[in-house]
């Protein structure tokens, strides 16, 4: 149980959300029971409640390295509802080394990719087609991060993120990666749902339609 720590984490947790503002979010997991684990929370930003489980990124570390477990620093994350964090997972631990717990910062940075995607289209070297095709190349580790980035490199191009974006732009967000052949890399519809903050479902009746026409 993480009740010895549980003050301490509360008080952190306080005090990096009144320095991060609306935007941060700080949860405490405990452990006990991984199906009820959230037992705090200061902001919010992924519309949970008091008693969610545990988050299912921090479900496969625990039981991929065990007691061993590494915190996870500075990854991304995506809402249900299209919003993009960058987060990290702190593990805490009882005086044999065994997790008891951990606290997830989660900061919601879509406004700030907004805007530096707006900024760069005053960015005079932008409309350099050498620097555009040269661009650096990312490496990844697994096939679905490769998704991922195709995924990515595409909705750089657009001038909205894609909870923003209304039917008919979300429309020519999939011819491009239709194009592209993202479809036909496994997961990708899934991805991109949660990406724009849409069913899996509507996914699917977009392509139907931008494949019609």
């Amino acid at each position: 149980m993480l009740e010895r720590n549980l003050e301490l984490l509360k008080r952190l947790a306080k005090g990096i959300v009144s320095v991060f503002g609306d935007r941060c979010e700080v949860v405490i997991h405990d452990f006990g029971d991984v199906t009820q684990s959230l037992v705090h929370m200061e902001g919010n930003v992924t519309n949970r409640t008091i008693g969610t489980p545990i988050t299912d990124l921090v479900y496969r570390l625990v039981n991929e390295f065990g007691d061993q477990v590494p915190d996870k620093i500075g990854y991304k994350s995506t809402t249900d509802t299209g919003r993009v964090l960058k987060c990290s997972t702190i593990f805490v631990r009882d005086d044999n080394g065994k997790p008891e717990g951990c606290i997830c910062l989660n900061f919601d940075v879509t406004d700030f990719i907004f805007l530096s995607t707006a900024f760069s289209e005053l960015n005079p070297l932008s409309d350099d087609n050498s620097n555009r095709r040269h661009k650096e190349e990312r490496f990844s580790k697994s096939f679905p991060e490769t998704m991922e980035s195709v995924i990515d490199s595409t909705l750089s191009k657009h001038r909205k993120m894609p909870a923003m974006m209304d039917k008919a732009e979300k429309k020519q967000l999939i011819r491009r990666l239709d194009k592209a052949g993202v479809f036909l890399m496994k997961g990708s519809v899934k991805y991109l749902a949660k990406v724009c903050g849409v069913s899996q479902y509507t996914i699917y009746n977009y392509l139907k339609e931008v494949r019609e026409t």
